[in-house]
């Protein structure tokens, strides 16, 4: 991959990825000028660096407004398919 390749196009616009990518499901690209740059995604979940966001403190009364708006403070449910989901919630 240290190569640079030029992939041409078929008459419908589209381009054959090479060998090396052509099992990858997933991309992230960056377009600078006429280029475009293909990356593989090893994960779906990317999330922002939000390191440089402000932390901010609730106020006790908003956390107290939230309880009678939003009783239920039950923990969530992790778990891969609704069926999963419903088994773990009766356990």
């Amino acid at each position: 991959m240290g190569e640079i390749k030029v992939l041409k196009t078929d008459a419908r616009g589209r381009i054959s990825l090479p060998r090396s990518f052509r099992k990858e499901p997933l991309f992230e690209y960056t377009i600078k000028g006429n280029q475009i740059t293909l990356y593989p995604v090893r994960t779906v979940r990317k999330y922002p660096d939000m390191s440089d966001l402000p932390s901010e403190e609730l106020s006790s009364e908003w956390t107290e407004r939230e309880k009678k708006v939003n009783k239920d403070m039950r923990p969530g449910i992790r778990a891969a398919t609704p069926s999963e989901a419903l088994k773990k919630a009766k356990k």
